[in-house]
Protein backbone atom coordinates (compact mmCIF):
# COMPACT_ATOMS: atom_id res chain seq x y z
CA UNK A 1 0.00 0.00 0.00
CA UNK A 2 3.12 2.44 0.75
CA UNK A 3 4.25 1.67 -2.62
CA UNK A 4 0.99 3.32 -4.38
CA UNK A 5 1.28 5.86 -2.27
CA UNK A 6 4.58 6.64 -3.15
CA UNK A 7 4.13 6.36 -6.56
CA UNK A 8 0.66 8.27 -6.69
CA UNK A 9 2.81 10.97 -5.06
CA UNK A 10 5.92 11.14 -7.43
CA UNK A 11 3.35 11.37 -10.19
CA UNK A 12 1.92 14.56 -8.79
CA UNK A 13 5.20 15.61 -7.99
CA UNK A 14 6.26 15.36 -11.76
CA UNK A 15 2.65 16.70 -13.17
CA UNK A 16 3.64 19.85 -10.99
CA UNK A 17 6.72 20.11 -12.13
CA UNK A 18 5.41 19.92 -15.99
CA UNK A 19 3.25 22.44 -15.34
CA UNK A 20 5.55 24.95 -14.13
CA UNK A 21 8.01 24.33 -16.29
CA UNK A 22 5.58 24.68 -19.07
CA UNK A 23 4.47 27.70 -17.51
CA UNK A 24 8.18 29.39 -17.15
CA UNK A 25 8.64 28.09 -20.85
CA UNK A 26 5.22 29.97 -22.43
CA UNK A 27 5.78 32.93 -20.43
CA UNK A 28 9.64 33.49 -21.38
CA UNK A 29 8.96 32.72 -25.40
CA UNK A 30 5.87 34.89 -24.63
CA UNK A 31 7.88 37.93 -23.45
CA UNK A 32 11.01 37.50 -25.41
CA UNK A 33 8.67 37.53 -28.61
CA UNK A 34 6.75 40.59 -27.26
CA UNK A 35 9.99 42.69 -26.27
CA UNK A 36 11.83 41.80 -30.02
CA UNK A 37 8.39 43.34 -31.89
CA UNK A 38 8.88 46.34 -29.83
CA UNK A 39 12.84 46.91 -30.31
CA UNK A 40 11.71 46.12 -34.32
CA UNK A 41 9.14 48.80 -33.90
CA UNK A 42 11.28 51.13 -32.48
CA UNK A 43 13.75 50.70 -35.54
CA UNK A 44 11.15 51.00 -37.60
CA UNK A 45 10.08 54.35 -36.30
CA UNK A 46 13.81 55.57 -36.67
CA UNK A 47 14.67 55.34 -33.10
CA UNK A 48 17.86 53.07 -33.06
CA UNK A 49 19.52 54.26 -29.85
CA UNK A 50 16.24 52.97 -28.17
CA UNK A 51 15.84 49.95 -30.34
CA UNK A 52 19.50 48.97 -29.88
CA UNK A 53 19.00 48.85 -26.28
CA UNK A 54 16.32 47.18 -25.73
CA UNK A 55 17.98 44.53 -28.81
CA UNK A 56 20.61 44.33 -26.32
CA UNK A 57 17.78 44.06 -23.36
CA UNK A 58 16.11 40.97 -25.27
CA UNK A 59 19.34 39.57 -25.99
CA UNK A 60 20.34 39.40 -21.89
CA UNK A 61 16.82 38.53 -20.96
CA UNK A 62 17.59 35.53 -23.36
CA UNK A 63 21.03 34.90 -22.13
CA UNK A 64 19.66 34.44 -18.37
CA UNK A 65 16.86 32.27 -19.25
CA UNK A 66 19.04 30.57 -21.39
CA UNK A 67 20.27 28.40 -17.95
CA UNK A 68 16.38 26.64 -17.62
CA UNK A 69 16.05 26.50 -21.13
CA UNK A 70 18.99 24.01 -21.30
CA UNK A 71 17.04 21.56 -19.06
CA UNK A 72 13.85 21.75 -20.85
CA UNK A 73 14.63 21.90 -24.58
CA UNK A 74 17.61 20.77 -27.33
CA UNK A 75 20.77 22.89 -26.24
CA UNK A 76 21.23 23.25 -30.11
CA UNK A 77 17.84 25.17 -30.47
CA UNK A 78 18.67 28.29 -27.75
CA UNK A 79 22.52 28.11 -28.51
CA UNK A 80 20.70 29.68 -32.30
CA UNK A 81 18.72 31.69 -30.40
CA UNK A 82 21.41 33.42 -28.57
CA UNK A 83 23.76 33.86 -31.76
CA UNK A 84 20.71 35.66 -33.36
CA UNK A 85 20.03 37.68 -30.91
CA UNK A 86 23.83 38.73 -30.11
CA UNK A 87 23.80 40.39 -33.82
CA UNK A 88 20.75 42.12 -33.64
CA UNK A 89 22.06 44.90 -32.24
CA UNK A 90 24.79 45.76 -34.74
CA UNK A 91 21.69 46.06 -37.42
CA UNK A 92 20.18 48.97 -35.60
CA UNK A 93 20.56 51.70 -38.55
CA UNK A 94 18.74 53.11 -41.35
CA UNK A 95 21.18 51.55 -43.92
CA UNK A 96 20.38 47.91 -42.74
CA UNK A 97 16.85 48.03 -41.76
CA UNK A 98 16.06 45.42 -44.48
CA UNK A 99 18.54 42.82 -42.35
CA UNK A 100 17.45 43.67 -39.30
CA UNK A 101 14.28 42.25 -40.71
CA UNK A 102 15.24 39.13 -41.88
CA UNK A 103 17.07 38.71 -38.07
CA UNK A 104 14.29 39.55 -35.92
CA UNK A 105 12.22 37.05 -38.66
CA UNK A 106 14.74 34.48 -37.77
CA UNK A 107 14.76 35.50 -33.97
CA UNK A 108 10.98 34.93 -33.19
CA UNK A 109 11.09 31.86 -35.96
CA UNK A 110 13.62 30.30 -33.81
CA UNK A 111 11.24 31.16 -30.73
CA UNK A 112 8.56 29.15 -32.12
CA UNK A 113 11.03 26.47 -32.55
CA UNK A 114 11.67 26.71 -28.79
CA UNK A 115 7.77 27.07 -28.28
CA UNK A 116 7.00 23.73 -30.41
CA UNK A 117 10.35 21.92 -28.92
CA UNK A 118 8.82 21.67 -25.93
CA UNK A 119 4.71 22.05 -26.01
CA UNK A 120 5.28 19.39 -29.50
CA UNK A 121 1.91 20.45 -31.82
CA UNK A 122 0.13 22.15 -29.02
Amino acid sequence: MNRNRYAALLICLLGVALFFSARFMDQSVTGLDRDLENAYACALSEDFATAKTAFHAAAAQAEQVSRLWFLLVRRSLVDQLNQTLATLPAYCSRENLSDLAVEVARARAQLRQLRQSFFGCL
